[in-house]
Parts: structure tokens; C-alpha cells; sequence
């Protein structure tokens, strides 16, 4: 009887551009989804492996609790076997919630609060002295210990209750005075100008604390430890809370400290400061027991994230300033503190953001995470990872309705080997991985010259750029390099700030999302949405029923489908689990009601325009140039796959960026431009690179400065010009290398 396989097999996988395909995910392994953008790589490692996932873990719970979850898509796949427990790590942003910070996204902060209540010593928060506690007979023997011969004056409720001269004989009158004194205050007293307690007592008043620290008192989301001004957000209405100064906590708590840190203090630090810091505190005896299991979950986490690239953040740096990649790796690194086992791992592009140096590293540590007992499914497209993993499952051929189809399948030694490329036709990726293809340089009409105008930027020392001074040439492309933290995106802030304060053309095209909602679409971004409406509404039909152009808008009442309120979709809260996006069922997507619909053009309505890819409608609309003309540079810049009317919610940042890059290219740029991009190859293929590289190469062509900052070789390599920063990330970054 055969052996049942341990592999996850995945049968019949028809999500979004699938082609009904059959993939088996070898377990406890790393495999890399890979193919050309379009290709339907996040449709099966997310939309069908990891929705499933999520599907039977959702079916385990009671008939009650899923009454509350809404309906959840089962999935356009006839079966998947061997299906581990999912969890999936994306690019999202890290939180909204301006308590978020790095410390507590990894759980840092958790561990740093335990340590402070059970480890750290309290201080007065006006005098900055140790608290001290003694009972009456510590207190005495402290006394005599101190004192010599001394007069000691012992006060109660404000009035002297006796004077002791410190000689043998009076010991016992010393103790029943401080024990009836202390009796008589509630455990204080007051001897000469020192104040002392049987509880905690600061020397030079009479602030004390009765209680135990527990760990909450260190938690700014509970009022037993939050700044009570600002309720631990550390801001009121964007200024700095002036009774915590934005360290969130209350004062009493803010004084307690280990190694002469607050945990304020502690989290000011950047990741690798506070590794270096914990590792070095001297902590011994009864210190030295309790600190050791906590320091090996804090400094487990802390070596995951310097060895991901990211150790120059700062454990306090707010979660929504977070990029992507950040993010992620961030999440990863909780997950590899959890020590969870037999689970299926599903990530984006984990690479994103990395310099070289730190893929490896980052590759070490899922080696240690798949090597836990779990497997790891990585949609990705750095080719030095995909080369170093178990397992690759390449989709394609192409985009969209072109692609959707395994094109090869093996380890990544099978397909780097030149004979993988007759047997493996169809696979971009085979032909990048054995050599036989690679990123070309269109060259400019006239190469650039010495004597070029430039833009001089001078002495420049924002966050953590050593007193720098660079050029920036015009007619060429300038490649901003080096590791993480290293300042890139500091000195991309630079230049764009500088050259608005001189009035000099420029233009920054980043990642961010371009709205929130699923009524931004492509072609509402690019203002071809308004043609299209202007296109319907003087239609004959249009016409007879009284139609204007707000009839064809799916954002105003009239046109749109009444359900969704033209979104195409419904939100269904989750309550514990992220809320998603379900289809109209009124609609089906359509995002306009029915009468809307009957009117046609060449035989479509305006959602089946919508519905049309890019690639697609530039010949529909070939004969209309105010339309074809934005639709072909979309195409050309490597978004054609792109459907007209897709949520721009649903496109990744690299996605993101060509369309802006693209509303950009149809503007008339007579005068010469700096054109700043951040990472512009961030989720594409390296045959997408390719029409990106090609229209970056006509901008600078045409007189204008193209700057962008780059890990991926290929394009830094291609570049004209290069500013590398380093050596490290943070504080040991910024040097022009």
C-alpha cells in the first residue's frame, strides 16, 4: 500500500487567473512562488493557500461564534491536502494605533515590563534617590550603623516624639520610638531631614510607594501605569504631553530603573544599543535567576531583527512609520520567538527594503524557522534568495489572463541549469536564473556629460547623514545605494525638500497607497474615468433615458449599485480577525445597477470596460487617442494585466508606484525635472524591471534627473551614477561611501 505523502498538494486551484492547477508544497521546506507580476503568485500562496487556512480554523469554532465572522469564500480550489496550520505575514502596515511601536509589535515591551517590576529599582521621581525601606529594626541598626554617638531627633505627626543619644544603652529606647512612630504615620517617619518607611520611602521626602511593582504599572494602555494627561499616547492633539513629555507612563514609574535606565529610557535605544546594553548589565545573585529567562526571549527577538538588516530602529519608532518590508520582518521575528512548530509560514517578498549583505541573514533565519518543523511558502523575487531556498513553483507565462499556469517546477540547482530552459519554455524565470537572459540598458541618445547642469546639495546633516555633500546630474540616472539605515531615504527627503525650497522642479513617486477606499481604481487615478463617462453619457441611448455624466459615476447616487454604494464589494468585520472584502452579491462586482448597465458601447457597458484589462482596451480604444494614449503608457510601463476598474487597494507597492510613475509620464515636463522613486523595483519580475528601466532611461534622455534609491544590483549597476551611504545602518550610517 503506498505511503501517504506528507507534501501539502494543492488540486483544481482556480482562484482569480489560476488555470484549475495542481502544486505540491514540499513540508518543512522553503519553496519561492515565483513568475512575472500578474502571474498569480499572491492568488495561490495567499488567496488559496493561506485563505484555506484561515477557512478550517474559522470552521473548527462553535455554530455560535461563527454567526459573528460572516460568510468566508471557500475558495475556488477542489482540495488541499496535507494542509498545516497558516499564518500568514504580508507587507500590511504594522498598526494604525499610535500606541504601536516596534517594541511592542515584536513583544519586546512585554518582556521589558516584567523585567522593570521584578527587576528594577525604584527612584523618587523629583530627587532621583533610590527608595529605601527598613523596618524599625533595620532602621536601628542602620542608625547606629551610620551615626556613631550621635543625638537622634525622632518626630511624629510633625512634633518631636524623642531625642536619643545612639549609646548601647539606649538601643531598645531608640527601636520602641521608631516602632510607636511608626505606628502613628502609617509607616513613616521623619529623623532629623531624613525621611524613612517600612515601606518604600525616598529619603529627601516623603514620596513613597506601598505597592509591589507589577508588570501593568509599565503598560501605557492600562490606567494603572498611563500618563494620566495624555492617557499614554505621549501627544495631546500632536504636541508633546507636557506632564510625561511624551514617555507615556506615570512619573512614579517613569523613575524605576535597571542599570541606571528607565524603560523609557531603554526603549530611546535603537535595536542593536539595547542588545549591546542588556547583554552587559551586571545583574547577580537572586537578579541573575530572574533575568535569565527574560533576557533569552528579549535578546532571541533582538538577534532575529539585527539579522534581518533592521537593527537601526528604534524600539520606540511608532508602527505606522513603518515601511512594508519593516514590518514584516518585524512580525517574522515574533514568530520565530514563538517557537511554534508544524506550521505553514506564507510571505510577501521578505527581501523588500534589504540590501544584499542582509539577505543572507535574513535567509539564515527562516533556514532556523523552517528548521523548527515548519513550512515556509515565499512569494518572491530576488533572484540570490530564490537560488539559496529548497523549492521553486514558477507561474506564468505571462499576466493576468495570459498567465495563471505553472511553467516550472524544481529545485532551485534543476532550474539554474542551462538545460531547464529548453525544457522549461514558457518560464522567464528559468532563462533569468541560468544566465541566459538579463537586465538591459537602453542607452540615452547622448551619453551624460561632466559638464551637465546638476543640482548641489551641501552639508547635510538630517537624522543621521555626517555633514554630507552631494550632486545630483541632470540627463542621468543616479543610483541611491547601501545597507538598511544607512540614510537613503533621509537624503531622498533631502533633496526633495531642498529643491521645493529653491523652486526647482521635482516630483517624488513612492509606494504609499494611493487611497483607502475600493472605489480608486487605475483609471480614476489616471483621469481616464471621466473620458469613459463622457464616452456613455452622450451615447443615443443615453440620451433617450436622460442620462447625464453622473449617471456613469459609481461614487454618486443615480448609476451605482445601491448595495456596495458602488465599491463592488461589502466589508465584513471580523471582529478578532482582520476584516475583509467580500464580492456585491446585488452586483457582482459590476458596481452599478442594472439600467445603468444597458447602456453599451461597441457592444460593452461600463463595468465590462472596467473589467477590461489594460493590455486589452489600448486596442478597444485604439481609434480614441485621449484615451489610448494614458492606456499605452500604463502598458508600456509593465502594468498592462492590470484590469481598468481594479481597486488600487489590491495592487502592491511597486504597482503603486509605475502608476504614479505613469500619471507623471502623460504630463508635459518641458522644463528639467528631478524624479525621486524609492525602491522602484519592489514586486516585480526582472522581466518587468525591463519597461521601467526603458522609460526611466527616456526621462533622463530627455534632460531630466532620475534618482532612486536601489538594492537591486542589476539596476545600480546600470545606473549612471552612484551615491553609496554606509558603512552600517543608524547612528554608524550616513558616511558618503
Amino acid at each position: 500500500m503506498p505511503t501517504k505523502s506528507l507534501d501539502i498538494i494543492i488540486t483544481g486551484a482556480r482562484k482569480h487567473n489560476l488555470k484549475n492547477i495542481t502544486v505540491r508544497i514540499p513540508r518543512h521546506k522553503i519553496t519561492a512562488i515565483t513568475g512575472v507580476s500578474g502571474a498569480g503568485k499572491s492568488s495561490l500562496a495567499f488567496d488559496t493557500l493561506f485563505a484555506e487556512g484561515q477557512r478550517r480554523f474559522l470552521e473548527s469554532l462553535s455554530t455560535y461564534a461563527r454567526r459573528f465572522l460572516g460568510k468566508i469564500d471557500r475558495g475556488s480550489v477542489d482540495s488541499i491536502q496535507g494542509l498545516a496550520p497558516a499564518i500568514a505575514i504580508d507587507q500590511q502596515s504594522a498598526s494604525k494605533s499610535p500606541r504601536s511601536t516596534v517594541a511592542t509589535l515584536t513583544e519586546i515591551y512585554d518582556f521589558f515590563r516584567i523585567m522593570w517590576a521584578r527587576l528594577g529599582t525604584m527612584h523618587c521621581p523629583v530627587h532621583n534617590r533610590a527608595l529605601q525601606k527598613y523596618n524599625a529594626s533595620e532602621l536601628t541598626r542602620h542608625l547606629y550603623e551610620k551615626g556613631g554617638k550621635d543625638l537622634v531627633v525622632i518626630y511624629s505627626k510633625n512634633e518631636i516624639l524623642d531625642r536619643v543619644l545612639l549609646t548601647e544603652k539606649n538601643r531598645t529606647r531608640l527601636l520602641d520610638s521608631i516602632e510607636k512612630a511608626y505606628s502613628e504615620n502609617d509607616g513613616k517617619i521623619k529623623i532629623g531631614n531624613q525621611h524613612y518607611s517600612n515601606f518604600l520611602c525616598c529619603p529627601d521626602c516623603d514620596f513613597s510607594f506601598a505597592e509591589e511593582l507589577d508588570p501593568k504599572n509599565f503598560s501605557f494602555n492600562s490606567h494603572f501605569g498611563a500618563c494620566e494627561r495624555c492617557q499614554g499616547i505621549g501627544d495631546i492633539f500632536g504636541n508633546i504631553c507636557p506632564e510625561c513629555k511624551g514617555e507615556r507612563l506615570k512619573p512614579e514609574f517613569l523613575a524605576v530603573k535597571i542599570d541606571g535606565k528607565s524603560i523609557s529610557d531603554a526603549c530611546k535605544l535603537s535595536i542593536s544599543e539595547a542588545y549591546n546594553w542588556l547583554k552587559n548589565i551586571p545583574f547577580n545573585g537572586t537578579q541573575k535567576i530572574i533575568a535569565k529567562p527574560l533576557l533569552k526571549e528579549v535578546l532571541g527577538r533582538m538577534e532575529f531583527i539585527i539579522n534581518v538588516g533592521i537593527s537601526y530602529l528604534g524600539l520606540d519608532r511608532k508602527g505606522e512609520s513603518l515601511s512594508g518590508g519593516e514590518a514584516q520582518r518585524l512580525r517574522l521575528a515574533s514568530q520565530i520567538g514563538s517557537g511554534l512548530e508544524g506550521v505553514l509560514y506564507v510571505l510577501d517578498e521578505p527581501t523588500i527594503g534589504l540590501h544584499q549583505s542582509d539577505t543572507k541573514k535574513l535567509l539564515d533565519s527562516l533556514y532556523k524557522l523552517r528548521d523548527l518543523g515548519n513550512t515556509i511558502v515565499v512569494v518572491e523575487h530576488d533572484l540570490e534568495f530564490i537560488k539559496a531556498i529548497d523549492h521553486i513553483v514558477d507561474l506564468g507565462p505571462k499576466a493576468g489572463e495570459f498567465g495563471g499556469e505553472v511553467v516550472a517546477t524544481g529545485s532551485p540547482k534543476e532550474l539554474s541549469n542551462t538545460k531547464s530552459i529548453k525544457k522549461f519554455l514558457s518560464s522567464s524565470t528559468v532563462k533569468y536564473l541560468s544566465g541566459k537572459k538579463a537586465l538591459e540598458d537602453t542607452k540615452p541618445l547622448t551619453p551624460p556629460s561632466p559638464l551637465a547642469p546638476d543640482f548641489a546639495l551641501k552639508n547635510l546633516t538630517k537624522n543621521n547623514l555626517k555633514n554630507i555633500s552631494v550632486k545630483i546630474p541632470f540627463g542621468a540616472i543616479t543610483a541611491i545605494s547601501g545597507v538598511s539605515g544607512s540614510g537613503k531615504s533621509t537624503l531622498m527627503e533631502c533633496i526633495f525638500s531642498e529643491a521645493e525650497k529653491k523652486k526647482k522642479p521635482v516630483c517624488f513617486i513612492d509606494q504609499t497607497p494611493i487611497n483607502s477606499s475600493p472605489r480608486s481604481t487605475p483609471v480614476s487615478y489616471m483621469s481616464i474615468l471621466d473620458k469613459l463617462r463622457d464616452l456613455f453619457a452622450k451615447l443615443p441611448e443615453s440620451k433617450i433615458r436622460g442620462y447625464d455624466v453622473g449617471r456613469f459615476a459609481y461614487n454618486k447616487e443615480g448609476g451605482r449599485c445601491e448595495v456596495c454604494e458602488g465599491r463592488g464589494y461589502q466589508l465584513i468585520e471580523m471582529h478578532f480577525l482582520s476584516d475583509v472584502w467580500e464580492l456585491c452579491e446585488a452586483c457582482k462586482g459590476k458596481r452599478y445597477n442594472n439600467e445603468t448597465l444597458k447602456v453599451l458601447w461597441n457592444g460593452k457597458s461600463i463595468a465590462d470596460v472596467l473589467a477590461l484589462r489594460i493590455e486589452t482596451a489600448c486596442e478597444f480604444f485604439k481609434n480614441m487617442k485621449r484615451i489610448e494614449k494614458p492606456l499605452q503608457i500604463l502598458n508600456s510601463i509593465g502594468l498592462g494585466y492590470l484590469r481598468l476598474g481594479q481597486a488600487t487597494t489590491t495592487m502592491s507597492g511597486g504597482e503603486i508606484q509605475r502608476l504614479k510613475l505613469a500619471a507623471e509620464l502623460c504630463k508635459s515636463n518641458s522644463e528639467s525635472t528631478i524624479f525621486l522613486l524609492d525602491e522602484p523595483t519592489t514586486g516585480l519580475h526582472l522581466q518587468d524591471i525591463q519597461p521601467l528601466w526603458n522609460h526611466l532611461r527616456k526621462l533622463s534622455s530627455a534632460g531630466h534627473a532620475v534618482v532612486f534609491v536601489e538594492h537591486h544590483p542589476d539596476m545600480i549597476k546600470l545606473a549612471d551614477y552612484e551615491i553609496g551611504l554606509g558603512p552600517e545602518g543608524g547612528v554608524r550610517g550616513g558616511y558618503l561611501m
